[in-house]
């Protein structure tokens, strides 16, 4: 049965999400690029001095300048990373084209999360990027 169906026999009428629609596809996607969380390692990393690892390195994946309002006089504010995930290299490369905060840390390709507290599924730039994917194979067939 299509999701449109399952939906409707739940007696919901109204037209599904993006989300809603993709849910299965998109946990599965997290599932697959998402390896293991390291806000521990990271925040322990910064707090000391390992040999090989700048507070350069560090820095850009605690925090970013957002300067999207400073044209209009507004003072530029800073983003912090609440959490920090290895990630798949290729899903690295997807979320720094859309502006995250992602560098390699001991070998590890590693993802500034900017939020915290919510299934990471359901980030705005996590769902932008498996729409890109849906897109793609629809345009290859």
């Amino acid at each position: 049965m299509g999701k449109m169906k399952e939906l409707w026999a739940e007696g919901k009428t109204e037209v599904p999400t993006w989300y809603q629609y993709h849910e299965r596809e998109l946990d599965q996607m997290v599932s697959n690029v998402i390896i293991y969380n390291v806000s521990y390692l990271i925040s322990a990393l910064y707090n000391s001095d390992v040999q090989g690892v700048s507070d350069e390195d560090l820095s850009e994946l605690m925090w970013k300048v957002d300067e999207s309002f400073e044209e209009d006089g507004a003072e530029p504010t800073y983003i912090e990373a609440l959490e920090h995930w290895i990630v798949e290299d290729w899903f690295a490369h997807d979320l720094k084209k859309r502006g995250e905060m992602v560098g390699e840390v001991l070998g590890m390709t590693v993802w500034g999360r900017t939020t915290s507290g919510q299934a990471i599924s359901l980030d705005y730039v996590v769902q932008d990027i498996l729409k890109d994917i849906v897109e793609r194979r629809k345009a290859n067939g």
